[in-house]
Protein backbone atom coordinates (compact mmCIF):
# COMPACT_ATOMS: atom_id res chain seq x y z
CA UNK A 1 0.00 0.00 0.00
CA UNK A 2 2.89 2.32 0.86
CA UNK A 3 4.51 1.62 -2.52
CA UNK A 4 1.27 2.51 -4.33
CA UNK A 5 1.02 5.78 -2.40
CA UNK A 6 4.60 6.66 -3.31
CA UNK A 7 3.92 5.84 -6.96
CA UNK A 8 0.79 8.02 -7.05
CA UNK A 9 2.65 10.87 -5.37
CA UNK A 10 5.49 10.57 -7.88
CA UNK A 11 3.03 10.67 -10.80
CA UNK A 12 1.32 13.75 -9.34
CA UNK A 13 4.65 15.55 -8.87
CA UNK A 14 5.81 14.63 -12.38
CA UNK A 15 2.54 15.80 -13.92
CA UNK A 16 2.63 19.11 -12.07
CA UNK A 17 6.15 19.78 -13.41
CA UNK A 18 5.51 18.71 -17.01
CA UNK A 19 6.03 21.66 -19.36
CA UNK A 20 3.08 22.88 -21.41
CA UNK A 21 2.04 25.81 -23.53
CA UNK A 22 -1.08 27.86 -22.89
CA UNK A 23 -2.51 29.15 -26.19
CA UNK A 24 -5.03 31.98 -26.38
CA UNK A 25 -7.56 32.20 -29.22
CA UNK A 26 -8.81 35.51 -30.62
CA UNK A 27 -11.30 36.22 -33.39
CA UNK A 28 -11.65 38.84 -36.09
CA UNK A 29 -15.43 38.52 -36.40
CA UNK A 30 -16.83 36.57 -33.43
CA UNK A 31 -17.19 38.40 -30.09
CA UNK A 32 -16.16 36.84 -26.79
CA UNK A 33 -19.23 37.06 -24.54
CA UNK A 34 -18.80 36.07 -20.90
CA UNK A 35 -17.93 32.37 -21.10
CA UNK A 36 -17.72 31.71 -24.86
CA UNK A 37 -17.22 33.05 -28.35
CA UNK A 38 -20.73 33.63 -29.74
CA UNK A 39 -21.74 34.35 -33.33
CA UNK A 40 -25.41 35.28 -33.74
CA UNK A 41 -27.79 36.42 -36.47
CA UNK A 42 -31.56 36.14 -37.05
CA UNK A 43 -31.24 32.45 -37.95
CA UNK A 44 -28.66 30.78 -35.71
CA UNK A 45 -26.52 31.19 -32.61
CA UNK A 46 -23.14 29.46 -32.78
CA UNK A 47 -21.21 29.03 -29.53
CA UNK A 48 -17.51 28.06 -29.38
CA UNK A 49 -15.36 26.48 -26.67
CA UNK A 50 -11.73 25.56 -27.36
CA UNK A 51 -10.55 24.32 -23.96
CA UNK A 52 -9.08 20.81 -24.30
CA UNK A 53 -5.65 19.27 -24.62
CA UNK A 54 -4.27 20.39 -28.00
CA UNK A 55 -7.42 22.47 -28.48
CA UNK A 56 -10.59 21.43 -30.23
CA UNK A 57 -12.96 22.94 -32.77
CA UNK A 58 -15.93 22.52 -30.41
CA UNK A 59 -19.10 24.39 -31.29
CA UNK A 60 -22.86 24.10 -31.07
CA UNK A 61 -25.40 25.54 -33.48
CA UNK A 62 -28.77 26.65 -32.12
CA UNK A 63 -31.70 27.11 -34.50
CA UNK A 64 -33.50 30.31 -33.49
CA UNK A 65 -36.24 29.90 -36.08
CA UNK A 66 -39.66 28.21 -36.00
CA UNK A 67 -38.74 26.03 -38.98
CA UNK A 68 -35.93 23.51 -39.59
CA UNK A 69 -32.49 24.58 -40.75
CA UNK A 70 -30.47 22.34 -43.07
CA UNK A 71 -26.67 22.11 -43.22
CA UNK A 72 -24.59 20.94 -46.17
CA UNK A 73 -21.72 19.28 -44.30
CA UNK A 74 -19.81 18.49 -47.52
CA UNK A 75 -19.52 22.18 -48.33
CA UNK A 76 -18.93 23.14 -44.69
CA UNK A 77 -15.40 22.95 -43.38
CA UNK A 78 -12.80 23.45 -40.69
CA UNK A 79 -10.11 25.52 -42.47
CA UNK A 80 -6.72 25.68 -40.67
CA UNK A 81 -4.23 27.95 -42.44
CA UNK A 82 -6.36 28.02 -45.61
CA UNK A 83 -6.51 24.22 -45.98
CA UNK A 84 -10.12 23.05 -46.31
CA UNK A 85 -11.11 19.97 -44.28
CA UNK A 86 -14.72 19.03 -44.98
CA UNK A 87 -16.98 17.99 -42.11
CA UNK A 88 -18.39 15.26 -44.36
CA UNK A 89 -16.81 12.22 -45.95
CA UNK A 90 -18.54 9.59 -48.06
CA UNK A 91 -17.64 6.78 -45.69
CA UNK A 92 -19.21 4.50 -43.11
CA UNK A 93 -17.75 5.00 -39.64
CA UNK A 94 -17.66 2.60 -36.72
CA UNK A 95 -18.80 4.28 -33.52
CA UNK A 96 -16.59 3.03 -30.71
CA UNK A 97 -13.36 3.52 -32.64
CA UNK A 98 -12.10 6.52 -34.56
CA UNK A 99 -14.69 8.90 -35.95
CA UNK A 100 -12.56 10.13 -38.81
CA UNK A 101 -10.94 8.74 -41.92
CA UNK A 102 -9.44 12.11 -42.76
CA UNK A 103 -5.84 12.40 -43.92
CA UNK A 104 -5.61 15.78 -42.18
CA UNK A 105 -2.70 16.12 -39.77
CA UNK A 106 -4.91 17.04 -36.84
CA UNK A 107 -6.57 13.89 -35.58
CA UNK A 108 -10.30 13.48 -35.15
CA UNK A 109 -11.94 12.74 -31.84
CA UNK A 110 -11.95 9.14 -30.62
CA UNK A 111 -15.08 7.82 -28.96
CA UNK A 112 -15.75 4.86 -26.70
CA UNK A 113 -18.67 2.53 -26.26
CA UNK A 114 -20.38 -0.22 -28.19
CA UNK A 115 -19.36 -0.44 -31.83
CA UNK A 116 -21.85 -0.01 -34.64
CA UNK A 117 -21.61 1.11 -38.25
CA UNK A 118 -23.23 4.37 -39.32
CA UNK A 119 -23.11 6.26 -42.62
CA UNK A 120 -22.46 9.96 -42.46
CA UNK A 121 -25.30 12.08 -43.80
CA UNK A 122 -24.23 14.89 -46.11
CA UNK A 123 -27.28 17.04 -45.26
CA UNK A 124 -27.94 17.62 -41.58
CA UNK A 125 -31.01 19.17 -40.01
CA UNK A 126 -31.63 21.16 -36.83
CA UNK A 127 -35.29 21.22 -35.70
CA UNK A 128 -36.79 24.53 -34.56
CA UNK A 129 -35.44 25.88 -31.26
CA UNK A 130 -32.89 23.12 -30.75
CA UNK A 131 -29.17 22.62 -31.26
CA UNK A 132 -26.50 20.23 -32.50
CA UNK A 133 -22.85 19.93 -31.43
CA UNK A 134 -19.71 19.34 -33.48
CA UNK A 135 -16.21 18.57 -32.19
CA UNK A 136 -14.45 16.68 -34.97
CA UNK A 137 -10.97 18.24 -35.15
CA UNK A 138 -8.04 19.13 -32.92
CA UNK A 139 -6.46 22.54 -33.43
CA UNK A 140 -2.80 21.59 -32.87
CA UNK A 141 -1.08 18.31 -33.66
CA UNK A 142 1.70 18.44 -31.08
CA UNK A 143 3.96 20.56 -28.88
CA UNK A 144 6.55 20.68 -31.67
CA UNK A 145 4.19 22.77 -33.82
CA UNK A 146 3.91 25.57 -31.25
CA UNK A 147 6.37 28.49 -31.59
CA UNK A 148 7.98 30.50 -28.78
CA UNK A 149 6.08 32.44 -26.13
CA UNK A 150 4.72 35.84 -27.06
CA UNK A 151 1.83 37.82 -28.45
CA UNK A 152 0.81 37.51 -32.10
CA UNK A 153 -1.54 39.24 -34.47
CA UNK A 154 -3.48 37.61 -37.28
CA UNK A 155 -0.64 38.09 -39.75
CA UNK A 156 2.13 36.74 -37.51
CA UNK A 157 0.21 33.89 -35.86
CA UNK A 158 1.31 30.32 -36.66
CA UNK A 159 -2.35 29.23 -36.78
CA UNK A 160 -5.29 30.97 -38.39
CA UNK A 161 -8.40 28.85 -38.61
CA UNK A 162 -11.95 29.27 -39.83
CA UNK A 163 -15.29 27.55 -39.33
CA UNK A 164 -17.19 27.75 -42.63
CA UNK A 165 -20.82 26.59 -42.57
CA UNK A 166 -23.33 26.37 -45.42
CA UNK A 167 -26.97 26.41 -44.32
CA UNK A 168 -30.45 26.85 -45.75
CA UNK A 169 -34.11 26.66 -44.77
CA UNK A 170 -34.59 24.47 -47.86
CA UNK A 171 -33.41 20.84 -47.79
CA UNK A 172 -32.49 20.96 -51.50
CA UNK A 173 -30.63 24.26 -51.00
CA UNK A 174 -32.70 25.94 -53.70
CA UNK A 175 -32.22 29.68 -53.97
CA UNK A 176 -29.38 31.39 -52.15
CA UNK A 177 -28.08 29.53 -49.05
CA UNK A 178 -26.57 31.38 -46.10
CA UNK A 179 -22.82 31.04 -45.55
CA UNK A 180 -21.30 31.61 -42.12
CA UNK A 181 -17.54 32.18 -42.02
CA UNK A 182 -16.16 32.54 -38.47
CA UNK A 183 -12.44 33.38 -38.23
CA UNK A 184 -9.97 32.78 -35.39
CA UNK A 185 -6.22 32.86 -34.71
CA UNK A 186 -3.75 32.13 -31.91
CA UNK A 187 -2.93 35.48 -30.31
CA UNK A 188 -0.79 34.53 -27.31
CA UNK A 189 1.48 31.67 -26.19
CA UNK A 190 2.65 31.24 -22.60
CA UNK A 191 4.71 28.52 -20.87
CA UNK A 192 3.04 26.87 -17.87
CA UNK A 193 3.18 23.59 -15.93
CA UNK A 194 0.68 21.04 -17.20
CA UNK A 195 -0.38 20.09 -13.67
CA UNK A 196 -1.48 23.70 -13.08
CA UNK A 197 -3.59 23.94 -16.25
CA UNK A 198 -6.87 24.09 -14.33
CA UNK A 199 -5.82 27.51 -13.04
CA UNK A 200 -5.98 28.80 -16.62
CA UNK A 201 -9.23 27.20 -17.80
CA UNK A 202 -11.04 29.53 -20.19
CA UNK A 203 -13.21 29.14 -23.31
CA UNK A 204 -10.72 31.08 -25.41
CA UNK A 205 -7.65 29.08 -24.30
CA UNK A 206 -6.24 25.58 -24.52
CA UNK A 207 -3.12 23.69 -23.45
CA UNK A 208 -0.53 21.74 -25.43
CA UNK A 209 1.56 19.39 -23.26
CA UNK A 210 5.16 18.47 -24.04
CA UNK A 211 5.27 15.13 -25.86
CA UNK A 212 7.26 12.07 -24.84
CA UNK A 213 9.15 12.24 -28.13
CA UNK A 214 10.22 15.83 -27.40
CA UNK A 215 11.45 14.95 -23.90
CA UNK A 216 13.54 12.06 -25.33
CA UNK A 217 15.18 14.46 -27.79
CA UNK A 218 16.04 16.83 -24.94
Amino acid sequence: MRNISILLLSIAIFSSCTPAKLLTVSSTNVPLKNSAFVFENDTVRITYHFWADNGIMDFDIYNKMSEPIFFDWKNSAFIPNDQMVSYWQDVTNTVGSSLTGSSWLYSGIVTSGASKSIHQERIGVIPPHSLIKKNDFRLVKSWMDVPKDGSYNKESSFLNFRNYLMLSTNEKFDGKPLAVDNMFYISNIKSIHYGKRADYTAPNCFVVKVSGEYKKQK
